[in-house]
């Protein structure tokens, strides 16, 4: 039995057809999740790990100085209070 060349040929453009369509449908798939992470991590208020180092240190600094201004604010208030200053604390 022969098989005709144009049916072949049919048949491998239908199967050829079918594989283009996946292909473009899983391409579609693809941008679509992405497009649907990106718009959720959008909605988060998210910062570089550069940026979170920066503020981290700021931070640290800040509370250094903090500690070292009550500490001397304490300092001063002893003083006060040996001088007989301290009757209102």
């Amino acid at each position: 039995m022969q098989i005709d060349n144009a049916i072949l040929d049919q048949i491998t453009q239908n199967v050829m057809g079918v594989f283009n369509r996946v292909g473009e449908t899983r391409e579609e798939m693809k941008r679509k999740a992405q497009d649907f992470v990106r718009e959720g991590i959008e909605h988060f208020d998210l910062v570089t790990r550069e940026e979170f180092n920066v503020v981290s240190e700021m931070l640290s600094n800040t509370r250094i100085k903090a500690e070292a201004l009550e500490k001397r604010v304490n300092e001063l208030e002893a003083a006060l209070a040996r001088l007989g200053g301290g009757e209102n604390t």
